[in-house]
């Protein structure tokens, strides 16, 4: 890893980008037969086409590599590489290893781009000079392609330098897209990889966890790529639980300490030290709320977590005022547990208010589309 000769939090200076900037594609492969060539299609329809794919194939089992070696027959840009299962992070770091573009994009290998997602992330970074990384915003797509919700996922994304803040709140910075929707200088990415080899999931987020304290965030509020969401997800659930909370909760600790060594190697002991403590993001406040009410805790530690959550001072600009997510958290301390897991149920899980929203909201989109 490079290091930073300054001991005081700074984005990085970056020289200007050439006209027409080389965009290496990384995608990283586990047995998505089904989905990669979907996923290759949209990046070969790009409107900007100086691009090179580069995937690796994490040890599939099944006819994944044959799938990708046609497209590495018919398109020179595209580059295959097979190795031994090794989780997400290794097969980034091979990828990267292999690259050669300016500008560094992380596609899954389920997810697809709108045609113009290169062109418009090209773009910012060369008329927002200082951004190192960009994002731009997603709909979610289900295993067959339909849409799951009709809107983007994110009202606003995050933007600027925020590095000041990801110290403040525990290393947590709010809307930041998955995987498919980021993007890096080399001169960023040369920072951060190799990723930690251990992340054999979840690696996405030592990207995007440690890029924001070096480099100032561009956002495309359009959105780009279709996430999808399918039952093969490794990182990714539509249904909350409470195993999936902990689960969350393990990781973002994870990432914390990643965080902590990233700072350590680029900035020395004095910035890590101010990096708060993981639990004082919102999120994780949230989260240690709705376990403490699924799990049954004491009134007293629930009471403590409540107070947490509702008090902090991002609790209403993330889940606003009249979402049944703010009426629950807010006031469902004064419900009874099984109430409360009712109504959880049905906001967070499987339950059948969940189902009927989802389908009047694929109902409503059809509508809309046959009227135009």
């Amino acid at each position: 890893m490079l290091e930073l000769q300054t001991e005081k939090l700074q984005p990085i200076k970056l020289p200007q980008l050439p006209d027409n900037p080389l965009v290496s594609v990384l995608i990283a492969n586990y047995n998505y037969e089904k989905y990669i060539s979907q996923t290759l299609e949209s990046v070969l329809r790009q409107t900007y086409q100086n691009f090179e794919i580069i995937v690796c194939d994490d040890g599939s089992t099944d006819n994944s590599c044959d799938v990708i070696a046609n497209y590495v027959r018919k398109d020179s840009r595209i580059k295959l590489i097979s190795k031994q299962n090794g989780g997400v992070a290794s097969a980034l770091n091979a990828a990267y290893q292999k690259s050669q573009g300016e500008i560094i994009c992380l596609l899954d290998a389920d997810d697809i781009w709108m045609d113009r997602k290169l062109e418009k992330v090209v773009n910012e970074f060369k008329t927002n000079l200082q951004a190192g990384f960009v994002i731009h915003n997603v709909v979610q797509i289900d295993s067959e392609g339909k849409l799951i919700k009709p809107h983007p996922m994110y009202k606003n994304l995050a933007s600027g330098w925020m590095g000041v803040h990801a110290l403040e709140n525990g290393g947590f910075i709010n809307n930041i897209p998955q995987a498919s929707a980021l993007s890096l200088r080399r001169e960023i990415a040369d920072y951060i990889f190799p990723l930690n080899e251990e992340f054999r999931r979840n690696a996405d987020s030592l990207i995007f966890r440690c890029a924001p304290y070096i480099t100032v965030i561009g956002s495309v509020p359009d959105v780009l790529n279709q996430f999808r969401l399918h039952g093969s997800n490794t990182t990714s659930v539509a249904i909350v639980s409470a195993d999936f909370i902990e689960k969350s909760q393990t990781t973002i600790a994870r990432v914390h300490q990643e965080q902590k060594q990233f700072l350590l190697k680029v900035y020395g002991t004095e910035i890590a030290e101010r990096l708060k403590d993981w639990r004082c993001s919102l999120i994780v406040c949230q989260n240690l709320y709705l376990l403490a009410r699924l799990k049954g805790a004491s009134k007293l530690e629930t009471r403590k977590t409540h107070q947490q959550l509702i008090n902090h001072p991002e609790f209403y600009q993330l889940f606003g005022r009249n979402t049944p997510h703010t009426w629950l958290l807010k006031w469902g301390e004064f419900l009874p547990d099984a109430i409360f897991k009712m109504l959880f149920d049905q906001i967070y899980g499987s339950g059948s208010l969940r189902r009927f929203v989802g389908r009047f909201r694929r109902k409503k989109l059809f509508v809309s589309r046959v009227a135009e």
